[in-house]
């Protein structure tokens, strides 16, 4: 069966062994093909974490998160006993969503027909049920997820089952400890929404190097942080990439005085969609939804330090939007010529992406053990 399901996908997995052997990249076709983008859609991101949103906002009772794991719409609240549940946003009867937009709530109403449930996903209420034969309330509650809290973050699954956040990243928690990841000290600013034409892969690789920094963020990021490859450093494991510089003394529109203790520029991408970046006035932990085999979108909520004022804030939060900006135009150029499949494989260059080529190994793992299941 495994080896239909890669005939059907067109890999040829010696092809691609050989490949990143020789630190090329996967081929172009997979950036752009609607067969590979349905099957990592059923294959990796209906089983995989991702960040939700900022635990602050689930204080109180009835506090909700409305959020996506990859193409899954998630529903997260806090109950009136003070539990924190994720279920699938889709209303029992014909897919409406529950909720729509982040609040409180005593009871969660689909807009379109009324169905109504409590905060711990069960159904109060389907308007005209009592006409119906055997109609059983406690069949059609919502279908549950995973939820984990952590450093003041909230993350889902859409899988019930899934091994938890510790498990299944056995490596973030000491990385972020020992680099002082930290975002419970920091307050809300706001959350940023961009539309990425490329596609979710393209994303991730461009967020998991900075060789390109010098070219195409010398007004933002290296502005602000030092990129030279001496100093800058990457960490590469098993489900978590780390990135880690100090500020740029150099700098000419950002500089930061750099104080004892400071940990400057800290970055990790947790597999498949999150990020979280921190600096010593900014954080912001990101998400990435794929919306397509050549779209995806990036949600970033920045956090601010309290001690920075609001100048400050507003000055280093524009300087992140700005960076994101020059990712978002960079890629816009990039997908093209992947789409095009003129160039079957691009020539990595591993002592600057070394992440890059660990990201390959993590998609094509989890390609083949989604093979191996079938």
């Amino acid at each position: 069966m495994a080896t239909k399901t890669l005939d059907d996908l067109g890999i040829d997995a010696e092809a691609v062994e050989e490949a990143l052997s020789r630190d090329m990249t996967f081929p172009a076709r997979w950036y752009s093909d609607p067969g590979i983008y349905a099957f990592e859609l059923d294959h990796i991101f209906t089983r995989s974490w991702a960040y939700a949103g900022p635990l602050a906002k689930l204080t109180h009772p009835g506090d909700h998160i409305v959020c996506h794991a990859a193409h899954v719409p998630i529903l997260v609240t806090r109950d009136k006993d003070g539990e924190v549940h994720a279920f699938i946003n889709v209303c029992r009867h014909r897919a409406f969503p529950v909720a729509v937009q982040d609040g409180n709530r005593s009871t969660l109403q689909c807009a379109y027909h009324a169905w109504t449930y409590n905060l711990d996903g069960s159904l109060r209420a389907a308007p005209r049920s009592e006409r119906e034969r055997c109609f059983n309330r406690e069949e059609f509650s919502l279908l549950p997820a995973s939820v984990e809290t952590w450093n003041g973050l909230v993350f889902v699954n859409p899988d019930p089952e899934a091994p938890s956040l510790r498990e299944f990243y056995p490596e973030l928690f000491p990385l972020a400890q020992e680099r002082a990841l930290d975002f419970q000290d920091y307050r809300y600013h706001d959350r940023f929404t961009y539309e990425i034409p490329a596609n979710w892969k393209v994303w991730v690789e461009n967020a998991s190097e900075c060789y390109h920094c010098p070219t195409i963020h010398k007004n933002s990021f290296s502005d602000a942080f030092d990129d030279r490859a001496d100093v800058y450093e990457y960490v590469d494991g098993n489900r978590v990439l780390g990135q880690f510089t100090a500020y740029n003394a150099r700098a000419k529109t950002y500089a930061h005085p750099a104080r004892d203790g400071d940990r400057q520029f800290r970055y990790i991408f947790v597999w498949p969609f999150t990020t979280l970046v921190q600096d010593d006035w900014v954080a912001f932990p990101g998400v990435i939804v794929p919306t397509g085999p050549e779209t995806c979108r990036f949600i970033a909520d920045m956090f601010v330090h309290p001690e920075v004022s609001s100048e400050q804030a507003d000055e280093w939060v524009e300087m992140w939007n700005q960076t994101i900006i020059e990712d978002t135009e960079a890629v816009l150029l990039q997908q093209p010529g992947l789409r095009s499949q003129m160039v079957p494989h691009g020539r990595l260059m591993p002592a600057s992406e070394s992440a890059i080529a660990r990201f390959h190994r993590m998609v094509w793992e989890s390609f083949s053990e989604a093979l191996a299941e079938e």
